[in-house]
């Protein structure tokens, strides 16, 4: 495998397909990216004028897209083209990008999900055809295997050691620190209510301040921050809290590895991919409910040696899930893949 076509939304720092990006290089592949919104910006505007479009015509606006993906395709001949969440990629396109190459999919969404951001009718249809499916959630790879999906696997997220790394304070400001976005599901604002009470810093979108009815979190929130400042952020707290989306309970996601690489306890929400990743009260701790959260806050804080015991486990885990694993892993299925197609047309 020499040549690799990663495609994906963006190459914004972080992003997966930048991180697979820097994972194949180093792996020794050429790389080249396909990215939706250098190829057909109007799908990305933010204008209510586009928005509307979108909703009723994104399968018009998104065809010039997939015939670019497809020139490019066939100027590039790659061995291998890894999509990143296919939410734009015609079914008849992925046949065709196999004209050159064993096509793969990582979905970073939910592609049972009928959330027009997580899936359509495209994803669907094409759910049969790619070479292989990779997917976060053990239970959702199971769901896809039982609805005739040829190849699929399950595939973690990881550790980004070049960008997350322990920066521990000697003296954290801040009893627990969490990054993520409100969420509509308002189970982020229940969880970290029943915390309130603690040194706590959110970190995420405005939403926190516009659209969370929980007043207690209010002066909680500090804004925004950068993929950068993540091990910063997590290094001025005692305590990394991880609470799951509605989609990703089943799973894990990103957090679960940002968490723990930064040398940072982690206090998850409870799944059991979490559980089979890192093991409980050992690697990291999981709650259930807002009082089992507060509870183990309470029980933490009151006992620091287990503090530093768990987070120096966890980090030690956190490092045996590197992108340099991953792709090593994609590259593995796609040598068997290879070999197989070989013996099938000798």
């Amino acid at each position: 495998m020499k040549k690799v076509l990663i495609v994906g939304q963006t190459l914004e720092l972080g992003r997966t397909e930048e991180v697979y990006g820097r994972g194949f290089s180093a792996a020794g592949c050429e790389v080249k990216h396909f990215i939706w919104k250098e190829a057909e910006p109007t799908l990305f505007s933010r204008s209510l004028g586009y928005r509307v479009a979108w909703r009723v015509a994104w399968q018009l606006l998104a065809r010039s897209a997939n015939q670019k993906m497809i020139e490019i395709t066939n100027q590039f001949k790659p061995d291998l083209t890894f999509v990143i969440g296919p939410n734009l990629v015609q079914p008849s396109t992925i046949q065709a990008l196999q004209q050159h190459s064993l096509v793969f999919v990582f979905f970073t969404d939910n592609p049972l999900d009928h959330h027009h951001t997580h899936s359509n009718v495209w994803v669907r249809r094409g759910l049969p055809l790619w070479d292989a499916v990779f997917i976060w959630s053990q239970k959702l790879a199971e769901k896809l295997i039982y609805q005739g999906v040829k190849k699929v696997l399950f595939h973690s997220f990881c550790s980004d050691m070049q960008y997350h790394f322990p920066k521990r304070q000697a003296n954290p400001i801040y009893d627990v620190a969490f990054i993520g976005n409100w969420d509509a599901s308002r189970k982020r604002e229940q969880y970290l209510k029943a915390i309130s009470h603690y040194q706590l810093g959110i970190w995420g979108s405005d939403y926190w301040i516009t659209h969370c009815r929980e007043t207690s979190l209010k002066n909680c929130c500090k804004g925004m921050c950068t993929y950068e400042e993540i091990p910063e952020i997590l290094g001025s707290a005692k305590i990394g809290l991880n609470i799951l989306r509605p989609q990703n309970e089943t799973g894990h996601n990103i957090r679960t590895f940002e968490i723990p690489v930064s040398g940072t306890l982690m206090l998850s929400e409870r799944s059991q991919d979490l559980l089979n990743l890192f093991e409980e009260d050992r690697e990291a701790v999981y709650f259930s409910s807002p009082d089992e959260l507060k509870q183990k806050v309470e029980y933490l804080l009151q006992n620091p040696n287990l503090i530093q015991f768990i987070a120096d486990a966890g980090y030690k885990k956190a490092l045996t899930h590197t992108i340099t694993e991953r792709v090593a892993e994609i590259a593995s299925l796609y040598e068997q893949l290879k070999s197989t197609h070989m013996e099938a047309y000798s």
